[in-house]
């Protein structure tokens, strides 16, 4: 039987939603369904969520047109009291490093 790879291999922890094209602009709408981030300062898991926001990032061009990324990510609360970073994002690594546009 032969091994068939899905069009948009995702690793685990984020779901495809959906995706237009624009011009010459393909958009990939994910959601990040990653469990229990850990704060990047103190390590604590969190377990509240604070709130959401769409992050977008720019990709090679895919088949001779460029390719955006549009990820809803959360950010959590830091229940570390000693902890002087309150809210955080989760991390997207090792898909996503941080701060990469």
């Amino acid at each position: 039987m032969m091994n068939v790879k899905p069009v948009l291999a995702l690793p685990e922890g984020f779901q495809f939603v959906g995706f237009e094209k624009r011009n010459d602009v393909l958009t990939v709408t994910l959601v990040s369904t990653q469990g229990s981030p850990c704060c990047p300062l103190c390590g604590s898991i969190a377990k509240r969520v604070h709130s959401c926001y769409t992050r977008q990032v720019a990709d090679l061009p895919c088949g001779g047109q460029s390719l955006q990324l549009l990820i809803q990510v959360r950010k959590y609360f830091c229940e570390e009291s000693a902890c002087p970073r309150k809210i955080f994002a989760e991390r997207l690594t090792p898909f996503i490093e941080p701060f990469a546009g």
